[in-house]
């Protein structure tokens, strides 16, 4: 497809920024599996039944407006080009309260830019060579991971029997311009030979797809927020980094726009602090992020300095989210919807066709998930373009039950992982007390039931 081929050229020309690292392998495991609520040490043959992807959107201009706005408007994508991109999706939404959260910027800002479209059609293309098999590849081909286990067709959930079609795809996102037009971009890669028909976008639940949304749904969360960020760590932490808080948030000042600096505060344990600088750490991690991208970052802040500002950005998110009763305020409604669609695929019939959710997100939905499912964290916060892969197999019992079933029942289980790398839960720990690569699905229901209580419907 000619638009495909120039989207994959034009990467060229923005090589100052990378895609998230590629595992070597679909199943590019952390460890051996050893656990009994892991598919057990005897090798067993895994079918791969329905992936959910929650991703994150491409490269954006600053949600904190600056100065130079028309900088940032030029490296927004023409009319003409979200036009083509939005053909052969319908979006819908609930505006009826008129809110719009402060992160979804203002005019030019925190708006997705061409860069961000380029990566996120590369990102649809890497989701469709892990999901689907290759011309090459046989049906039914077995392989056998790096978990030891056998993998029936070779880990894939689409085969040229049952390929990746846009009937078994649904899709939800932020009610942001730059999320929607993420996924709408993510579509060209998924489907480069384009696609018949009309696929939603449900951007409806903006709220619960996101840790921090304006307003809360909870004064429980705001006063939560409020404590937590009142830990003695945490203030000793920002003592020592108010120095170096003050100069940056200085050094940018004539970068910014300040009348409608305030304007874009957000973040967990940010939006109701005193503002002692000009820039919260969100804000000056979030402009750092963007300047340093491309090679604009002033000369009195050094490398360091970034990383240092950015570092600790990530660390407050981190720390606030891993709090069990945050984590379930802010994020359960979300794994709800994850969980909900796992047990569907236990329970459902043939009629219904969906293998593939997909989320169009945001970082903070990233960690806030990583935290709420108790996932080991990874060293760097997940960069444009980043995706947590829920995957659910099904263990195959055909041939230990003589080929007809007998009435055993197949087990489930699931795996996450973040660009290709395993993610481990807590939940799933082996008999030595050590995370496992998978888990079972009863057991992660019953993990999650115990600590945030039933609310899901399972069958």
């Amino acid at each position: 497809m000619t638009m495909i081929r120039l989207y994959r050229f034009s990467l060229v020309i923005f090589a100052g920024l990378s895609l998230p690292a590629k595992g070597n392998s679909p199943i590019q495991s952390a460890s051996a599996l050893s656990n009994p609520s892991s598919p057990s040490t005897t090798q067993k043959r895994l079918k791969l039944v329905q992936v959910q992807i929650i991703h994150r959107h491409g490269d954006r201009t600053p949600i904190t407006p600056m100065a130079d706005a028309e900088f940032w408007r030029g490296t927004l994508p023409a009319h003409t080009l979200l036009s083509k991109m939005a053909k052969g999706t319908d979006v819908l939404t609930n505006d009826e309260n008129g809110q719009t959260h402060a992160a979804a910027g203002i005019g030019p800002f925190g708006k997705l830019t061409q860069l961000g479209i380029f990566q996120m059609v590369e990102v649809g293309s890497r989701i469709r060579e892990e999901l689907q098999l290759n011309d090459e590849e046989e049906e039914e081909s077995l392989m056998v991971g790096e978990d030891g286990h056998i993998h029936i067709n070779r880990g894939r959930l689409f085969t040229k029997m049952d390929p990746l079609h846009p009937s078994k795809v649904k899709i939800k996102s932020t009610n942001f311009p730059r999320t929607i037009q993420s996924v709408q971009a993510l579509l060209l890669g998924l489907f480069p030979d384009g696609f018949e028909g009309t696929l939603e976008i449900d951007a409806r639940h903006t709220d619960i797809l996101i840790p921090d949304p304006q307003p809360r749904l909870s004064s429980e969360q705001i006063d939560l927020e409020r404590t937590l960020s009142q830990r003695p760590h945490l203030l000793k932490k920002e003592e020592e980094l108010k120095d170096l808080a003050a100069k940056v948030s200085k050094d940018l000042v004539h970068l910014v726009d300040g009348d409608n600096v305030h304007s874009a505060n957000f973040g967990i344990g940010e939006e109701s602090e005193k503002q002692k600088n000009l820039l919260s750490f969100s804000q000056m991690a979030e402009v750092l992020t963007c300047l340093k991208i491309r090679s604009m970052l002033p000369e009195s802040i050094t490398e360091t300095d970034c990383r240092t500002i950015t570092s600790h950005s990530a660390w407050k998110w981190i720390e606030n989210l891993r709090d069990e009763r945050l984590a379930q305020l802010a994020m359960k409604s979300f794994m709800n919807i994850i969980m909900k669609n796992l047990n569907i695929e236990k329970n459902k019939g043939e009629q219904d066709d969906t293998k593939c959710f997909i989320y169009s997100c945001h970082d903070s939905s990233l960690i806030g998930l990583m935290c709420a499912f108790k996932l080991e964290q990874p060293e760097e916060w997940p960069e444009y373009g980043s995706f947590i892969k829920v995957e659910l197999f099904e263990v195959d019992n055909s041939i230990e039950s003589g080929g007809g079933g007998n009435g055993v029942e197949n087990k489930y289980f699931v795996r996450f992982s973040l660009n290709g790398a395993i993610l481990q839960t807590s939940w799933g720990l082996d008999e030595n007390m050590v995370p496992a690569d998978m888990i079972c699905l009863e057991s992660l229901n019953g993990s999650i039931d115990y600590a945030h209580g039933p609310a899901v419907n399972k069958t």
